[in-house]
This record gives C-alpha cells, sequence and structure tokens, in this order.
C-alpha cells in the first residue's frame, strides 16, 4: 500500500494543504513553494485516483474522500509525534509551549507565572506569541489560552474566566458637537476592529440597532495590544473586556455606551485527539486553579 502513497512526505504536505484549506499557507509552513505542494497533492491523487481537493479560483476545500483521508492522516502524524515524546528519557526536559497572545500574557499571566514556575522548577516554559484563532499543528505547541466561544472545531476547552465585550474609547470621543452620546454617535469615529473572521462590531451594533452602513469609517488591528494602544490614543472606539481595567481605571479609556456583548471569555484549549503530557498537565492543573 506504501507504493501507492508514494513518499510519506506527501501525506504531510496533504495534512497541512487540509488543515490550513490553502496550498499558499501550506507552503508557507512547509517552506517550499506553492507549485511543489500543488505537485505534491496531484502527485498523491494520481497514485490514490482518488480527488482529495475541489478547487476554486484561489480556494481549495476537502472532498469526501478527502475528508476521510485527512482525519487518519491527521491522527497518524500525530499519534507518532506523542509517540516520539513518549521515547524521550525524561519529559520533565521537554519544553511545554503554550500559545497565547501578548495581550492576555501582559496584562493576565505573566503576574501569575513565577506561582507555577516556582512549584515546577523543572519545567522548561515556552510562551508562543498567537492572535489568531486557535489552529492546533502536530508538534507546535501543547496548550493554548483563547478568546472566543466554545466549542473550537478539534480541541477541547476548558472556561478560565467569561468576559463581556463592551465599547471602550478616549475621553476626548465624548467631546464636542459630534463627541459620543448614544451609540447612533459611532458614525462620527472610527472604528477599531479585530480580524474579519473574529469582528464582534457587527454583533454589536445589531444589538445597539445601529445600522452597520451608517459606520464612515472602521480600521483593522489584529494585535490587541496594538488596537487598546490606538483607542487610548484617540484614534477610535474598540470593543474590549475585563482586561483593560487598568485603562478604565486612570481614566485613559472610559465606556461610552452601557451595552455589552455576553457569552464571551478566555479558554484554555488543548489537542483533543493527543493525551496531555504531564507538563501539559501539570499546567493545565495550575492555570484552573487561579481562577
Amino acid at each position: 500500500m506504501l507504493k501507492k502513497i508514494g513518499s510519506l512526505n506527501s501525506l504531510r504536505t496533504f495534512e497541512v494543504a487540509g488543515r490550513k484549506m490553502s496550498f499558499t499557507k501550506a507552503a508557507e509552513e512547509l517552506h517550499i513553494t506553492q507549485g511543489a505542494v500543488s505537485y505534491q497533492i496531484r502527485e498523491l491523487e494520481s497514485r490514490l485516483e482518488v480527488k482529495l481537493f475541489h478547487r476554486a479560483i484561489r480556494k481549495v476545500s476537502l472532498t469526501d474522500a478527502g475528508e476521510r483521508l485527512h482525519r487518519v492522516t491527521q491522527r497518524a502524524l500525530m499519534d507518532i509525534d506523542t509517540e516520539i515524546q513518549a521515547l524521550c528519557t525524561d519529559q520533565k526536559m521537554m519544553p511545554l509551549t503554550v500559545a497565547v497572545s501578548n495581550y492576555v500574557a501582559t496584562r493576565w499571566l505573566s503576574k501569575r507565572l513565577n506561582k507555577f514556575l516556582d512549584v515546577h522548577p523543572d519545567i522548561v516554559l515556552q510562551l508562543q506569541h498567537a492572535v489568531n484563532a486557535p489552529g492546533f499543528e502536530v508538534g507546535m505547541y501543547d496548550l493554548a489560552i483563547r478568546w472566543g466561544r466554545a466549542p473550537w472545531s478539534e480541541a477541547v476547552s476548558q472556561e478560565l474566566f467569561p468576559m463581556n465585550m463592551a465599547p471602550v474609547c478616549a475621553p476626548s470621543l465624548l467631546k464636542g458637537d459630534n463627541g459620543l452620546r448614544q451609540p447612533q454617535d459611532l458614525r462620527y469615529v472610527t472604528l477599531l476592529r479585530d480580524q474579519e473572521n473574529v469582528d464582534l462590531w457587527p454583533a454589536w451594533l445589531d444589538k445597539a440597532g445601529v445600522a452597520q452602513k451608517s459606520i464612515r469609517s472602521s480600521r483593522t488591528i489584529a494585535d490587541p495590544v496594538v488596537r487598546t494602544q490606538a483607542a487610548v490614543d484617540g484614534q477610535g472606539v474598540m470593543l474590549a473586556d475585563d482586561l483593560v481595567a487598568d485603562e478604565l481605571t486612570s481614566g485613559a479609556l472610559v465606556v461610552p455606551f452601557d451595552m455589552v456583548l455576553e457569552g464571551y471569555g478566555y479558554h484554555l484549549l488543548w489537542a483533543q485527539d493527543i493525551e496531555l503530557s504531564r507538563n501539559a498537565a501539570d499546567f493545565r492543573n495550575w492555570i484552573l486553579a487561579q481562577i
């Protein structure tokens, strides 16, 4: 059967392309050209005599057969990675990698980490900066702290703390003839948005009864650290959670309206098909005890 598959590297390429749903993004992760990814996928399809991807302009998606093969391929690669880790004579020497945004790391996690490291001085902890939605990649990290709503695909999640989302801005935006006094006044300012797939401004505007077409100016800033600073600098209004408490207390930011979005929060995630290592389990138990 291996002759049918050809190089096992083609399965690795297929797994990444199927997870990313993009030959271009797969090429970036694998550090090869997009053409090489496309060639390996075509070769695999030819050998199997099965179409694995639907191809459209600037878009690919898995066929039913592709979905079946992708599930078992991803599981097999994860099993291989897990077994390699198990072969190590001392797992405690293996780094524990936690994906977390700089925003959460600096505003909540960092001030608590010494307690964990004091209890577990033999664990080598690595924080991997990440602001996008979770996508557990084989061998990339062990746990992730993510904001949003459960459930997440292919991941187990444990809520750390719920947080509502409310608009915040610099006090200067409340002043003047076009100052913010009611939600409809948002048409006079710039909305500071998260990236499209996690931007909550449409939901907030709908709840507040504000027509989205009335908004004249928007700017996307994916990094919440930069987005918060932009709000402090008076560049616009952002949706924020309770982690901006220091700015609200100091008066650098204010809440112009009482309307909030509920049901969101921060969660601890890990891949559902991999048993947590001892280090990861220790970190999970510790962080849940901090809540």
